[in-house]
């Protein structure tokens, strides 16, 4: 192959007894298949190599990766874009230690690395030590800005965006469903963006790209995402047999404070608000909390509601501060729209509703 052509011309050069050859792409571009070709051509030229996994460095594994986004969002959605750049979800200054011990002539040993398969991190892996040769280092994203520079050649395959999701289909619909797999892909794309331009722009003078089959060719092209996915929870089903109660949270439910924290931190129930709301909704009324908070900042709030044992099946928020008004029509002689009006910090616990 070509770029296995280019990698050894690189390690024959005078004095040089090792080569640290960073392989990176998208999710689905092919980078294990061509780290194994090259390494396999390596060997067949008498050139000695190891092939590292910067998935065997994942700080997570799958389980715990899904949670910690889940949270994340919870916390609110700047929280969450910072969470899906995936420069935080491996440990790179266990990578790099990794590298360097390789480099100079060490054994690798990794208790715990993630395992592809199973997404736990169960595996046990033992690397090197390589006397003279190459080390091939292969991730979606090889690291931090700063720590690129110890990377003699950074090989970046070009496979288009549309073949990768294609491909991450056909590997993966069988564990998982397809919105997954495309949500993932969206993710993930979002952040190697990041990463893809930071080697155009910074590193191109050690990058070489290339297609799956060691191919020269262009930089591949970084098409933008324009929208990420966020979770989506399926509201509980149940039979509302009355209507709909909106209730005001801060000063109604919980205490009122002059300027309410983002993560929710501040919260306390005023007397009776548990209580009245689960005696409403066993009553078959749908519950839908009203308030002033912003929507980029109510998760966290309303985890910790949950927390507390209040829960409701809507929030509206990014209300103006003011008087609230609600218009219904009659059904015959049945008044719909009814109003409740409370003493600030009062609580609900001596409201009726029938």
């Amino acid at each position: 192959m070509q770029i296995t052509d280019y990698i050894i011309n690189r390690f024959r050069e005078p004095k040089r007894q090792h080569l640290v050859v960073g392989i990176c792409g998208r999710a689905g571009a092919g980078k294990t298949t061509l780290a194994r070709k090259i390494s396999n051509d390596l060997a067949s030229a008498r050139v000695e190599n190891v092939v590292y996994s910067g998935d065997w460095r994942f700080i997570l594994d799958s389980k715990g990766r899904k949670e910690w986004l889940r949270e994340k969002w919870r916390a609110g959605m700047e929280t969450y874009l910072n969470a899906i750049n995936q420069f935080s979800w491996w440990d790179f200054n266990a990578i790099f230690r990794d590298l360097v011990a390789l480099n100079k002539e060490q054994e690798v040993k990794i208790i715990g690395a993630y395992d592809r398969l199973t997404g736990a991190k169960s595996a046990e892996v033992t690397l090197g030590p390589v006397k003279r040769g190459v080390i091939l280092y292969e991730n979606c994203i090889l690291g931090k800005l700063d720590e690129i520079s110890l990377l003699d050649i950074i090989v970046l395959l070009n496979t288009p965006d549309q073949v990768c999701l294609e491909r991450m289909i056909r590997k993966d619909a069988q564990r998982r469903p397809i919105p997954e797999i495309a949500t993932r892909f969206l993710k993930t794309t979002y952040s190697e963006n990041i990463f893809l331009r930071a080697l155009r722009d910074r590193f191109a003078d050690r990058t070489v790209a290339c297609d799956s089959t060691g191919r020269f060719g262009p930089f591949p092209e970084i098409c933008e995402i324009t929208h990420i996915p966020v979770p989506l929870h399926a509201p509980k089903s149940q039979k509302l047999m009355k209507g709909t109660i909106f209730c005001d949270l801060d000063g109604t439910l919980i205490r009122h404070v002059p300027i309410p924290s983002e993560s929710g931190g501040d919260i306390e129930l005023l007397d009776g608000s548990v209580e009245k709301m689960k005696e409403f909704r066993k009553k078959g009324y749908a519950l839908v909390l009203t308030t002033s908070r912003t929507q980029a900042n109510i998760f966290g709030v309303l985890e910790k509601l949950l927390s507390l044992g209040l829960e409701c099946d809507q929030i509206l928020c990014d209300l103006p501060i003011g008087p609230r008004h609600l218009i219904n029509d009659s059904k015959d002689t049945e008044i719909r729209a009814f109003a409740h009006p409370l003493d600030r910090d009062a609580g609900i616990k001596n409201v009726k509703i029938q």
